[in-house]
């Protein structure tokens, strides 16, 4: 590590000091007004980060606008090769022929129900987790079925049996899985992988896999693409991945299906044209071939070391000060799970004292729990700032916590 690491600096990169994003059009500040009914919080809850885009991939795209035509583009075969290597890292064979671009991992997973599904169709979901799971069903006029995450000792798990029982009571068609999950954290194991997988292939449900954290696990945590796995599952998972959270490519609307099911992929490839869904914007494949390379390997090791310290320092400022808020310690990615319970019994008094007292934006736990109430005294934070910023964050926090 140290050798890989050695030439890279934190300030380069600006890891330690805060960047303005302010009169940038930048989601997680234009809507604070409208999320906390008011502007005066530090906002700390879409999942983009408060950290520049890797120089070399800013380069790249600085390098494309030097000529003066900005048509449409046809993808380079070395885009697909970018791809094929990124994940061949962890263990996934990838062909050409497998991969189908979409505008992000939402869209790809919006898409996923429209083009395996009927309304009425029962889709299943395992909540907590990221809000836009339960709108895609809903939007596309699905039956909702939930298999709640189990909460022991500060960790989810799956219960197999109810989730395979509810699956076979409501037919399930589809199960739209969190891989690392969202909002905990959690790197599934090949263990609990093959599980899942034998239970979905014994009741022919396919997998809408969202893998977009994936790169973000920390060691000795290893993804594991269930699509990776020496299993019949393969022909039923339909992975998710972008490039978006790992180098902040967010606003370029650059992501990608991997399906190796050649009916599958017919099918969601006729949906997908019958809304004019066809190839990545001409910056995101520019952004796509420079993030996926060597540097970008090395700049996300960096990156990491970085969220790394900075879960190290939020759970030692909370054991400190207040031990009764529990941190759950992220496995990947860099958002962070907080259980409030033990400090506010009531759901609205937590939010209304961050955003009043601490003046803090964080994503409300309620939106992540469908109908199980499973996030009601939980907030999901987002540490990919500066050291800066947390720094700001921990003093607000600090001057607002209740004895």
């Amino acid at each position: 590590m140290e050798k890989t690491l050695k030439h890279i600096d934190s300030n380069r990169f600006g890891f330690d000091q805060a960047i303005s994003r302010e009169n940038t059009h930048a989601e997680k500040y234009d809507l604070r007004n409208k999320l906390f009914g008011t502007d005066d919080v530090l906002p700390m809850w879409v999942a983009d980060m408060d950290l520049p885009t890797p120089p070399f991939v800013v380069e790249a795209l600085q390098k494309r606008l030097k000529h003066p035509i900005l048509g449409y583009p046809h993808t380079p075969d070395s885009v697909y090769q970018a791809i094929i290597d990124w994940q061949a890292q962890y263990g996934l064979e990838v062909k050409k022929s497998e991969i189908v671009f979409t505008h992000n991992v939402a869209n790809g997973f919006m898409m996923a129900v429209g083009a395996y599904t009927a309304p009425d169709d029962a889709v299943m979901l395992m909540p907590p987790v990221y809000p836009p799971f339960f709108d895609a069903i809903s939007r596309h006029k699905c039956r909702t079925v939930e298999a709640p995450l189990v909460l022991q000792d500060n960790r989810y798990s799956i219960d197999f049996a109810a989730l395979e029982a509810k699956i076979a009571q409501f037919h399930v068609k589809l199960l739209l899985f969190c891989h690392p999950q969202n909002p905990s954290g959690r790197v599934w194991t090949k263990q609990e992988l093959t599980r899942l997988a034998d239970i979905c292939v014994k009741h022919h449900v396919i997998i809408i896999s969202d893998e977009i954290h994936a790169d973000l696990t920390f060691a000795p945590n290893q993804h594991i693409p269930l699509a990776s796995l020496e299993h019949p599952i393969r022909e039923q998972t339909i992975t998710l991945s972008s490039p978006g959270k790992t180098f902040n490519l967010g606003g370029l609307q650059t992501g990608y299906a991997l399906i190796a099911n050649s009916k599958l992929k017919r099918t969601y490839l006729e949906y997908a044209k019958a809304n004019a869904i066809y190839d990545l914007n001409l910056f995101g494949q520019v952004a796509l071939e420079a993030a996926y390379s060597e540097q970008g390997k090395q700049w996300r090791d960096r990156l990491l070391q970085h969220f790394a310290e900075n879960i190290a320092q939020l759970e030692t400022f909370f054991k400190t000060h207040q031990p009764k808020i529990k941190v759950m310690e992220p496995e990947a990615s860099f958002l962070v799970w907080l259980d409030f319970r033990e400090v506010f019994d009531d759901h609205q008094t937590l939010k209304k004292w961050l955003i009043e007292d601490a003046k803090l934006g964080f994503n409300d736990g309620e939106s992540f729990a469908g109908a199980s109430q499973i996030g009601t005294g939980f907030m999901r934070m987002n540490i990919a700032v500066s050291k800066e910023t947390l720094h700001q964050a921990l003093t607000q926090l600090l001057s607002a916590l209740p004895d």
